[in-house]
């Protein structure tokens, strides 16, 4: 069972890819590190996938701070971050072999965590007319695909990930 939600979550950080690929580098580049940490993750090297989606989520934070904006990335990337630690303490570095509920309580919490900033996110964005710094160039809104690949994506891999702690 594990291995198939394994599979499902990294289906869905490919479809985040997907969703960023049409565009520069800096856009898609995180998604990219975050696809190996999967695949490490799946491959029973989960410290090493830890250590990737951590650095795909440095280079997250580092381009929204950058842009002066709070990027749905950096959320969705930390709390990726924080559910692949504890498959990999409790796992002793296998995710197949994961004893059934172990962490439960925190990767529950991590997903309430989760969709409580990803609202946030939303709420603030639509209570904000006008960007941080006057200077900020606006972004260019988004193909509604991608958008749909994108928030898909990030949703059924924190899902699959949240589901085999349980």
């Amino acid at each position: 069972m594990s291995e198939t939600l394994l599979t499902v979550g990294l289906a869905g950080v490919l479809l985040c890819l997907i969703g960023h690929l049409p565009g520069p580098v800096h856009r898609w580049g995180p998604q990219l590190l975050a696809l190996a940490g999967m695949a490490l993750m799946t491959g029973h090297r989960a410290s090493s996938g830890v250590w990737a989606v951590v650095a795909a989520g440095l280079w997250s934070a580092i381009r929204a701070c950058l842009d002066r904006r709070v990027r749905t990335e950096v959320i969705d990337l930390a709390a990726m971050a924080l559910l692949m630690a504890l498959m990999a303490g409790h796992a002793g570095g296998s995710p197949t072999h994961m004893p059934a509920g172990m962490a439960a309580g925190p990767a529950i919490l991590t997903v309430v965590v989760w969709v409580t900033a990803r609202a946030a996110e939303i709420m603030f964005r639509q209570l904000s007319d006008r960007p941080l710094v006057p200077t900020a160039p606006k972004a260019t809104p988004c193909a509604p695909l991608a958008r749909v690949y994108r928030e898909s994506g990030t949703a059924i891999m924190i899902i699959s990930m949240v589901a085999m702690f349980v």
